[in-house]
């Protein structure tokens, strides 16, 4: 009762049903429909794994399809069919899509066969997160072995996540191809329709792969097959010794990194590992650019992102998405015909030297049809940009008053020291947070704004906000930041006179009414302790 095809046991909630247990032609037909909300047991970093294999094999199997249609008119039975036929001229059992299956030398759910037997799997793993992804330093911000009670969808996910996004790690533990270097990562950048759930996200992915697939093949050809392809890896057999070629794959192929394959134990499923001497794909000289529809490829170097521990604020995303410095991936494109609105979605894990520097995600980030066709075509970017440099020049402005104003109440006088400026830091990132909350929702609305006097009316509010939040902030950095008590009244009369000159001095000097007295609201101690 392991087959992903005919069994249910992929844990789902559904729209008004509550939860259900699902094959996964039915998790594919309730994500065209849209009622999907959640998939129990999905953990955090796993749902762009979860999301992106679910895009690829659904694109290579409506491929393979004798019948053409839009995905979102296949019902179960013929999801059930699609993704059979990938496999059942080499496979009539299914061993492809079983979690368990004694013979070695027949592929299960993403393990691959192996032509030397289990002799070489001696690595035994008793959990499904403990064959994950995550490497965490001494087992203290995410417990391992925690899913030791763990239902098949645990195991999925897993191997999922395992063979999709891992990066290297250790001698015989190489990483996937889709990623820069051994200690990168694979991320994810993309919009989605604002107003859909999981399975509008998954099938506008989906259209645009399909519609899409043979620029990838002409802007990649000396990489991809354009019929005939390798597509899914895990239905090779691979000895750890040998590694396949890019000219050998189709451009949306699901790969292989590790040599796992599951057991029956006493209980509960087992895992057991080998290693291998070489990656299962020869793609170092590629560097991650490999046309991976979520990933964006640095400009200059041609490699792909990886992330960093940098918080993904207003600073990093707007390098990201308007910078010039990266291509952008197609998920970030749009039918420029679409009406609505678009919602950013960034996800990945930070990679580091036998460790993850934690997860980032955003999706909390709205915007207009206007301003996410932006995003992908060069002549309203540019506009765009232009915008996007008056609106850090404004913030830059007021965060300098800030800081100086701080500084000065630290030290009592106008000459600063480099301390002085350090005791500023934590009241810095704070306002940085809370521009973060609003940057992205004025930046929309001025880019969208029809008149030159909506503009100025909309930066003018923006104006009013930094204010706001810099005085606030200010009022309560100057009570607490450390001063030697013999100057205390002193520094913070000339602190508060400092700050206000040059507030006055910044980009908003021609908008005097952005400097009138707003009433202050509570603000709580920043904590100076804060994680980045």
């Amino acid at each position: 009762m392991n087959n992903l095809l005919s069994d249910r046991f992929i844990r789902v909630r559904l729209a008004g049903r509550g939860i259900e247990q699902l094959s996964l032609p039915e998790v594919y037909e309730v994500l065209a429909a849209d009622q999907v909300e959640a998939f129990i047991g999905l953990r955090p970093h796993q749902r762009h794994a979860w999301h992106a294999f679910l895009a690829q094999l659904a694109v290579i199997a409506l491929r393979n399809c004798v019948r053409h249609g839009y995905p979102v008119e296949f019902n179960a039975e013929e999801w059930h069919d699609a993704l059979r036929g990938l496999t059942v001229e080499k496979y009539d059992d299914d061993e492809p899509w079983k979690l368990v299956v004694d013979d070695p030398t027949r592929p299960a759910f993403m393990q691959t066969p192996s032509v030397n037997g289990f002799k070489e799997y001696k690595k035994h793993v008793f959990a499904p997160d403990d064959l994950d992804i995550l490497v965490t330093a001494k087992n203290h911000e995410l417990k391992q072995s925690m899913a030791i009670r763990h239902s098949l969808d645990d195991w999925v996910y897993a191997l999922v996540s395992l063979q999709t996004m891992a990066p290297f790690s250790g001698r015989g533990n190489y990483g996937i191809a889709r990623m820069k270097g051994g200690y990168s990562s694979r991320p994810c950048l993309g919009l989605r329709p604002n107003k859909g759930g999981l399975g509008a996200h998954l099938f506008h992915d989906i259209d645009y792969m399909l519609t899409n697939r043979s620029q990838v093949l002409q802007d990649y050809s000396e990489y991809y097959r354009r019929e005939g392809g390798l597509s899914l890896l895990w239905t090779e057999p691979w000895d750890g010794s040998s590694s396949v070629t890019l000219d050998e794959l189709d451009p949306y192929f699901i790969e292989i990194c590790r040599r796992v394959r599951l057991f029956c134990g006493s209980t509960s499923i087992v895992a057991r590992r080998a290693n291998s001497t070489k990656p299962r794909i020869a793609a170092k000289h590629a560097n991650g650019n490999l046309g991976d529809h979520w990933t964006p490829v640095d400009m200059k170097r041609g490699w792909s992102l990886s992330l960093s521990k940098t918080r993904l604020q207003y600073e990093k995303l707007t390098e990201l998405l308007i910078g010039n410095v990266f291509y952008l991936p197609n998920a970030m494109r749009v039918k420029t015909a679409s009406e609505g609105s678009w919602k950013l979605v960034i996800r990945g894990l930070a990679g580091g030297q036998g460790k993850t520097e934690g997860y980032h995600e955003r999706t909390d980030l709205a915007f207009s049809d206007k301003t996410a066709t932006a995003f992908a075509f060069h002549s309203p970017k540019d506009e765009l940009g232009v915008l996007v440099k008056k609106q850090l020049d404004e913030i830059s402005g007021i965060a300098n008053a800030l800081k100086r104003g701080i500084a000065v109440a630290a030290s009592g006088k106008r000459e600063l020291e480099k301390q002085d400026w350090q005791r500023a830091s934590p009241y810095l990132a704070r306002f940085h947070k809370e521009v973060d909350l609003f940057f992205f929702r004025f930046l929309d609305r001025r880019f969208v704004a029809d008149t030159d006097v909506d503009k100025e009316e909309i930066r003018a509010e923006f104006g009013t906000q930094l204010v706001r939040i810099a005085r606030e902030i200010f009022r309560l950095a100057i009570r607490t930041v450390p001063c030697s008590i013999s100057v205390r009244h002193r520094a913070q009369a000339l602190a508060e006179m400092i700050f206000n000159a040059q507030l006055r001095k910044s980009a908003f000097s021609d908008c005097p009414e952005v400097f009138r007295y707003q009433k202050p609201e509570t603000a709580q101690v920043p904590d100076t302790h804060e994680k980045t």
